[in-house]
């Protein structure tokens, strides 16, 4: 055993019992903690790959991953799959090339392997059931659906117009949450634009507890529609509105301390209006028409040959009488100027707004009763207030002809303390314990060792190394550094007295003060 070996045993071997059983379980407390801090650092993270799996597509995708050698774990009854979370984005990507996850029933895939003695009863059946599965497909990416079932019902086709009846469709819902009326509508529609001749009104959704969430719509229905879709349109207005004021106030008086609301007052009547209007001040010739007619006749006896005697013949004698008329008609029409007016008055047309505002005052810093420092309120003077006044009107659209009516008042709020800054943003310590916890439990460990073990066995090294100078000088040198004369025998060494031998001895001397020296010892020790 080397010098260096034997004096740390030597070392070791004068520490206290209690204080070698204390260094022992500081060592394994420290060396535990290395060790769990390097297993947690160490530990591969997992994320879900695919949840809600059905028993068919759980097994599929657990093959694939044996099949490329890649880690995972099952939870959630076998419906969860985990796998690396460096891995998650490309063993999607993968699995999606695979068709893999397929989902509950059957898809469009159903044609990728042609059957050439299929009817056309089972094509129209299979195409059918494709389209439901889709659809199903389709209306699972809702992140409230859980599982989605569609039946579609097509009516056999008929050669009589008469006799041909609309296709309509069900769906069934399993829900994790509430499910919109935005949302319900939107399957409505999305079923309804899937399938050929199918309307929207034909469309029932239920849910698995038996809730009807979308049916036939009564017109009772659809004036409770109209009546909620208005009341959310004059809601959102007034909510618009108030925080436009609000933040022009509060970017003067500070933040927090101007309150504003509105009442808006809407007509949403669907009024249309349709005018003809003549000015018969403004004509204009449309059309000119002109008829002249010209008349000529004659009247009188003539002299012949007689039908009773024809031989006998006179002379001609004729007397002849001639009439002339000429008539002349005029027809003249005259557009008059018309005016064509169509008029469909908006909806939604604010007829009165109210505003309310409350705005905070300034405070000074006083004496209270007590002798003791409090905030005094001083409102706002009524020049202040006069002008924000003004600017709310000049916000809000003032029309004194719809009867329109603004207030503002100065108040002390009751929440206030304009002596406070605002506290800074808080620090996200779940996300920076769990980036860099491990450091510091690390440097944690490290400085137990230090204090518990590192420092206190350097210290009692230091302590041996000057008892063991200070004996070396006392000590007398040792007779084998003599020189032996030729001829004469060497001395016998003289017995060597161990250092625990020494302790032993002058403790059984003198046992007060060797217990003063142990106790002086552990103190520094600590």
């Amino acid at each position: 055993m080397g010098a260096a070996t034997e004096q740390i045993v030597n070392i070791f071997s004068r520490i206290p019992l209690q204080r070698k059983i204390m260094m022992a379980v500081v060592l394994l407390l420290v060396m535990g903690g290395f060790v769990a801090m390097y297993a947690v650092g160490s530990k591969e993270a997992f994320q879900p790959l695919y949840g809600k799996l059905s028993a068919d597509d759980a097994a599929q995708i657990v093959n694939k991953l044996r099949e490329k050698r890649v880690p995972f774990k099952l939870e959630g009854g076998g419906t969860l799959v985990l796998v690396p979370a460096d891995q998650v984005y490309s063993l999607r990507l993968t699995l999606a090339g695979e068709g893999l996850p397929k989902g509950n029933g059957v898809g469009f895939e159903i044609f990728d392997k042609t059957n050439f003695g299929t009817t056309e009863f089972v094509q129209k059946l299979n195409y059918q059931r494709a389209l439901q599965g889709e659809l199903a497909r389709t209306i699972e990416q809702f992140q409230e659906v859980e599982n989605a079932r569609v039946m579609i019902v097509m009516p056999k086709d008929s050669v009589f117009m008469d006799e041909r009846k609309p296709p309509s469709a069900s769906v069934m819902l399993k829900l994790r949450s509430r499910l919109s009326k935005s949302k319900i509508r939107a399957v409505v529609n999305l079923v309804a634009s899937a399938v050929e001749g199918l309307t929207p009104d034909l469309v029932s959704v239920v849910d698995t507890e038996g809730h009807v969430l979308s049916e036939k719509a009564s017109a009772e229905d659809k004036d409770k529609d109209l009546a909620d879709s208005q009341l959310e349109y004059e809601q959102a207005y007034e909510r618009d509105l108030a925080h436009r004021i609000q933040s022009m106030l509060e970017g003067i008086v500070g933040t927090g301390k101007a309150i504003v609301r509105v009442n808006a007052d809407m007509d949403f009547s669907q009024v249309q209006t349709s005018e003809e209007i003549y000015d018969p001040d403004s004509k204009v010739v449309r059309s000119q028409q002109v008829s002249r007619e010209n008349d000529d006749s004659t009247k009188g006896q003539t002299n012949g040959v007689s039908s009773v005697n024809p031989v006998t013949s006179t002379n001609p004698l004729s007397n002849k009488i001639t009439d002339k008329s000429q008539r002349q008609n005029e027809t003249v029409n005259y557009e008059i100027n018309r005016t064509l007016r169509k008029t469909i008055k908006p909806i939604g047309v604010v007829k009165r707004l109210s505003v309310a505002a409350v705005i905070d005052g300034t405070y000074t810093q006083g004496t209270g009763k007590n002798g003791k420092p409090t905030r005094i309120y001083v409102p706002r003077t009524a020049a202040d207030i006069a002008q924000f006044t003004s600017l709310v009107k000049q916000a809000m659209g003032f029309d004194s002809d719809r009867n329109d009516q603004v207030s503002v008042e100065s108040l002390p709020f009751a929440e206030m303390d304009q002596m406070t800054q605002e506290s800074p943003p808080g620090v996200d310590w779940p996300t920076l314990l769990r980036r860099y916890g491990y450091l510091g439990g690390y440097a944690l460990l490290m400085l137990i060792a230090f204090i518990f073990l590192i420092r206190p066995f350097a210290r009692a090294v230091g302590d041996v190394s000057v008892a063991v100078e200070q004996q070396a000088k006392l000590s007398p040198p040792s007779p084998r550094s003599l020189p032996q004369s030729e001829g004469h025998q060497a001395l016998p060494e003289p017995e060597q007295i161990s250092a625990r031998q020494m302790a032993v001895n002058l403790t059984k001397e003198n046992p007060d003060k060797a217990v003063e020296h142990v106790r002086s010892w552990l103190s520094e020790a600590s």
